[in-house]
């Protein structure tokens, strides 16, 4: 099939059906098609150059903080022998010309080798499959991996040898005698220059190479430099523009109210003309899983949503709680489950060690609650807010509404947080997206333009949380001490076995979970998986090495091939912290935990003590293998912010499920580090030829089971429940 065919020439000869319509997909004209700017050039995919020579690179991921818009920037200007005064990042619309397809090929392939004579066909079929899916995610770590390093890096080049070709026929002359330079192509015998803003327009007529050639890491020059984040100058100035900072005309606001029992509906609303008679109420609505109240001003809207009294339809999770869900959860583990990955022969080994992990339902408590402003406008609906999907948004906006797609604008702004919460991803049947289509339908309902923002309080029980998740581990010692036998049970559906398998030379392994629905809504939260499923695995790797007698950095050291860049970063981080096993005068103590996730590899070690019986930690180590390190300057500061993200989540994150609802309300109740208790924490990458991988999760999964086997040293307690306070 492939060597039938001229894949971008038009001819396919003995290709038909699917086939063809993945080869033929050309993203380069399907972006240029919807790409309405007269000002710049659409060149190469998501690469613009406007006449006055600046560069413009189309972002498909959205900013919430990550600081990949830098990355990516580099990437191109590397590739483009551009200059950074050139570049800059504009949001890509949410349009399908803009899906990410790389995003899932990247995913893929991590899972499965694909041979080389499939490229174009998968890459194809994957950027058909984001069109037909209406995908624009932003999410696990994708944007300068995937999208950065795969795509916009080789678009670049392309970018650059068409423009030389452009420069070739006007000048008439080899192509080896020009050079690029800071934006401009010169021929050296002449002295002639032009630049990148000057062949654009020709360029952009050239077809793109069928190969291209990429620079070597010793050519870099923007590559692995610690440049400037472009988005903070906005924020430090607050020019930056975020969802909830929108204004429209004529603008209303309104507060919402939950229902209180997850999945529940409002029946009816009991004091109605009350609270239609508070001063600047326009508007008291029954909206999915809650009630909303339209006012002239938000604190008027809050004020009398809080006072509605409704009628609540049954359901059966009205007399749900914490208890009965992890009893849910542990009599799904009492039965006899499927073995998903099996090594060697786990079944002939009894076990010696049993041991039970509970982690807590976490909500996201992004800065910025979910809000939406939503208003019609000339057969439109147009909305404004931030997500890490746009283009689902929409398709979900249109479905609410009842309009095709077209009928339906989605203006993107930043986000002032995501950590999976601004995603439309969920591991449940509930509504990921629940806070836009409420805004949705109260603009629709009340006929208004209509700003829709959550109260704390509303944002916290109305999330897509964070599994509760049990897990039940088995083991057994060889007798050097070694693990012999690992065998793991947990709940929770798992979409990659990788993260239940431990990063260590195990002979003997069996993995299982119940695959069965949680009772509340759950979806993506910084890490996924990964967030308990370290916990688990790095604290009962300590807990062997405890049974074993042996220092736990040097028990894992042992299970590792020690050229490996799981036993690089160990022994960096090792050396970094000056690693000691015990307590010292102060009684503090040190705890490991290594951890694999999104390409890269990262080890911990936290010094901690017990002040009054409450933990404290003092320091963190990190070592990171991430493969290139684009940014190192930006990285750091990822990891360092998913420290935090995680110390807050392992001493106080908790959501507590009571009578089918969320406890928690506020951050006096779910509480938050602050810059008192935030560790001081240190981070080195390292310089190794590993792939490249992603850096804004990675920080927050060794966290939790470095501090608690930090803590055991010190108490001799283990410390298998979270949170610890």
């Amino acid at each position: 099939m492939i060597t039938g065919a001229t894949v971008g020439g038009g001819l396919l000869v003995g290709v038909g059906g699917i086939g063809a319509h993945l080869l033929m997909h050309n993203r380069i004209n399907t972006q240029r098609e919807a790409n309405n700017d007269d000002n710049a050039i659409h060149i190469n995919l998501w690469l613009r150059i406007t006449p006055d020579n600046f560069i413009e690179l189309v972002n498909p991921h959205a900013d919430m903080g990550q600081g990949s818009s830098t990355g990516l920037l580099q990437i191109v200007a590397e590739e483009l022998d551009a200059d950074w005064s050139q570049m800059r990042v504009i949001q890509a619309p949410a349009e399908t010309a803009y899906s990410n397809g790389k995003v899932f090929e990247g995913f893929v392939r991590e899972l499965i080798r694909l041979p080389d004579w499939a490229d174009t066909l998968v890459e194809n079929g994957f950027y058909r499959a984001a069109d037909l899916m209406k995908m624009q995610m932003t999410s696990a770590s994708t944007a300068v991996r995937f999208t950065g390093w795969e795509v916009l890096r080789k678009a670049a080049s392309a970018t650059r040898s068409m423009l030389l070709s452009a420069a070739v026929n006007k000048l008439d002359v080899s192509e080896a005698l020009l050079t690029t330079q800071s934006g401009f192509v010169k021929h050296e015998g002449s002295g002639t220059t032009f630049s990148y803003g000057e062949l654009a327009t020709a360029a952009a007529l050239l077809d793109s190479p069928e190969t291209v050639q990429l620079k070597s890491a010793d050519q870099y020059s923007y590559v692995g430099m610690p440049m400037p984040r472009v988005d903070i100058p906005a924020k430090v100035f607050a020019n930056a523009n975020y969802g909830i900072d929108a204004a429209v005309p004529g603008m209303r606001y309104a507060a919402v109210a939950p229902s209180a029992v997850f999945g529940a509906e409002v029946d009816s609303i009991n004091n109605l003309d009350e609270i239609m008679a508070v001063k600047g109420v326009s508007d008291v609505l029954i909206v999915p899983q809650g009630v909303a109240v339209v006012a002239d001003n938000p604190w008027r809207a809050e004020k009398a949503v809080r006072s509605v009294k409704f009628t609540r339809q049954s359901h059966k999770n009205e007399a749900l709680d914490t208890n009965a869900v992890i009893a849910l959860q542990q009599n799904a583990l009492a039965e006899k489950l499927p073995v998903a990955e099996k090594i060697g022969k786990p079944e002939t080994i009894d076990a010696t060690m049993s041991v039970e992990y509970q982690v807590p339902y976490l909500a996201h408590a992004t800065l910025e609650p979910m809000n939406a402003t939503v208003w019609q406008q000339e057969g439109k609906l147009h909305i404004i807010c931030g997500v890490q999907n746009p283009l689902n948004a929409r398709v979900r906006a249109a479905k609410e509404a009842g309009l095709a797609l077209d009928d339906v604008v989605l203006h993107t702004r930043q986000l002032g947080g995501g950590f999976g919460r601004r995603a439309a991803i969920t591991f449940s049947n509930d509504e990921p997206l629940n806070w836009l289509v409420q805004a949705v339908r109260i603009a629709l309902d009340s006929g208004k333009a209509v700003k829709t923002c959550w109260s704390r309080e509303m944002d916290m029980r109305s999330d897509v949380y964070r599994p509760l998740v049990v897990a039940q581990y088995e083991g057994a010692l060889a007798d050097n001490g070694k693990p012999l036998l690992w065998r793991s049970r947990s709940f929770g559906n798992e979409m990659d076995i990788r993260m239940l398998l431990p990063p260590y030379e195990i002979p003997n392994i069996s993995i299982s979970f119940a695959d069965k629905a949680h009772p509340i809504p759950i979806g993506l939260w910084r890490s996924v998986e990964h967030s308990q499923h370290a916990f688990f695995i790095e604290s009962y790797i300590d807990e062997l090495s405890a049974a074993a007698g042996v220092d736990p950095l040097q028990y894992r050291l042992s299970l590792l091939n020690e050229n490996s860049p799981a036993a690089n970063v160990l022994n960096k981080v090792a050396e970094m912290s000056a690693w000691r096993y015990g307590t010292d005068d102060q009684n503090r103590a040190m705890g490991v935990s290594l951890v694999k996730c999104f390409g890269s590899v990262i080890a911990q070690v936290v010094e901690a003590s017990i002040k009054s019986g409450v933990p404290k930690v003092h320091r963190v180590w990190c070592a990171v293998d991430c493969g290139v390190a684009v940014n190192p300057q930006a990285i750091e500061a990822q990891v360092q912010g998913a420290v935090n993200f995680a110390l807050s989540a392992a001493l106080y994150g908790k959501c507590e499920i009571q009578s089918g609802a969320v406890v928690q309300s506020n951050f006096h109740d779910y509480r938050l580090v602050n810059l008192s208790q935030a560790p001081r924490i240190e981070v080195e990458l390292l310089n190794a030829n590993s792939p490249i991988g992603g850096v804004g999760e990675i920080g927050v999964p060794p966290l939790a089971p470095a501090l608690c086997n930090a803590l055991s040293v010190i108490n001799g307690k283990r410390h298998r429940t979270l949170p610890l306070v």
